[in-house]
């Protein structure tokens, strides 16, 4: 849980870092670029207010850099100022801004690489150019800088959210520890004389010279013994399942064989509480895993079924490949409708409703401890609820090697 919990923190902090980091480098070539069309606007312009003044003097340092034409109300230019272009270059730069459709907004051209403005009379129109090349580039280039320091900082980011995760992480990991010792030392010297209690209970209860009132007593001390040691063999699960199941413990499993015998074994009990199990099941079904602890869940799911079933109804139990990768297991029983609420809360440790589910000797541990057994196992479990129906779906990866 610990693991999960530093791990979610780790990608909500890196995604949050690649979008503002994102934002901060891509908008810093944006803005040099828009700046420098807004400059070279500006310039334009005061070529545009002067034109003949401005570029007619050859030693001027703007001649070489800018360049004006003057086209008639016919299209035709008729004069022109310009150290770089020739007369026909003009009139196609002329012809390219008349089909320029975003000239309006941004006053470039593309394809020649130019700035250019215009001014307006009755008589005709002034246009001046500038070209754009050393702007391109250096916005380019501006834009490889930026990216390779937003890929840097976004590999140092990530660096230091995972120290700082650690660190972070680490009081709620020692509490989560502590914790979890404590169980599993409580539940462990618990267990002794709890099983002496049981011992001597069973033997008053079998001996002949108890009153009717003394076998009363005794009935209902071995009751809440045996809830007790649910209770307690519970705490111990789910210590040893906080600690992770072992990798060793991973193998390939017939989830289908394995289905299939635990049916056999629960269903005479389901029988005895009054219901019918009825299954299906698709053959040849693998997956990896811990085969106690996949019997575990299994068994989990139909005791809970069996519990919480209306009388003289039958569950339901399927197990069917999803699509190619995954398979499903679906346990289901008619009883009473849960709110979405209950639904999101019923895989919490010692969550019970306020109803069915509080004194029926279920301390709320059984779905929790499968939860965290199929989490851990890399698949998902919930719960869905009809009008009468109450749905429990386990999602496990299929182990590729014994796909059909």
């Amino acid at each position: 849980m610990i693991k999960r919990l530093q791990q979610r923190f780790i990608v909500i902090m890196i995604i949050i870092a690649t979008i503002l980091l994102g934002i901060l480098f891509v908008s810093i070539p944006i803005l040099e670029s828009n700046l420098a069309r807004s400059n070279a606007s500006n310039a334009l312009n005061v070529i545009l207010d002067k034109p003949e003044e401005i570029l007619s003097p050859r030693d001027n340092a703007s001649s070489l850099t800018y360049s004006a034409f003057y086209v008639n109300h016919v299209g035709t230019i008729t004069r022109y100022y310009s150290m770089q272009y020739s007369r026909s270059q003009l009139e196609q730069i002329y012809r390219e801004i008349q089909s320029d459709y975003y000239g309006e907004s941004d006053f470039m051209l593309e394809n020649s690489h130019l700035y250019y403005n215009y001014s307006k009379s009755a008589a005709g129109t002034w246009y001046a150019i500038e070209s754009s090349m050393e702007d391109e580039l250096y916005t380019d280039s501006l834009f490889r800088t930026c990216m390779l320091m937003y890929v840097v900082s976004l590999v140092i980011v990530s660096i230091m959210t995972i120290y700082l995760s650690k660190w972070i992480i680490k009081p709620t990991e020692f509490a989560w520890n502590q914790q979890k010792q404590f169980i599993a030392d409580a539940s462990h010297e618990l267990k002794t004389p709890l099983t002496v209690i049981l011992t001597n209970a069973e033997l008053l209860n079998k001996t002949e010279t108890s009153s009717t009132s003394q076998k009363k007593y005794i009935s209902n001390i071995l009751t809440e013994s045996h809830q007790m040691k649910t209770l307690i063999t519970h705490l111990l699960d789910l210590a040893r399942i906080d600690r992770g199941i072992p990798k060793e413990n991973f193998i390939p499993v017939d989830i289908s064989g394995l289905v299939t015998d635990e049916s056999l074994v629960m269903e005479v009990e389901l029988f005895e509480r009054g219901h019918l199990l009825e299954t299906s099941v698709d053959e040849k079904l693998f997956v990896k895993g811990d085969l106690s602890k996949l019997r575990e869940v299994i068994d989990i799911l139909l005791d809970n079924a069996g519990k919480y079933a209306y009388d003289g109804t039958a569950i339901k139990m399927s197990l069917s490949k999803q699509y190619s990768s995954n398979i499903l297991l679906s346990v289901s029983n008619k009883g009473d409708k849960l709110s979405d609420k209950e639904l999101r809360d019923i895989f919490t440790r010692f969550y019970r409703t306020d109803s069915s589910r509080s004194h029926n000797g279920s301390y709320g541990l059984g779905l929790s401890i499968a939860k965290e057994i199929i989490n851990q196992h890399g698949g998902m479990i919930w719960a869905e609820c009809t009008d009468d129906e109450i749905i429990f779906k386990v999602k496990l990866p299929m182990l590729c090697s014994h796909r059909e």
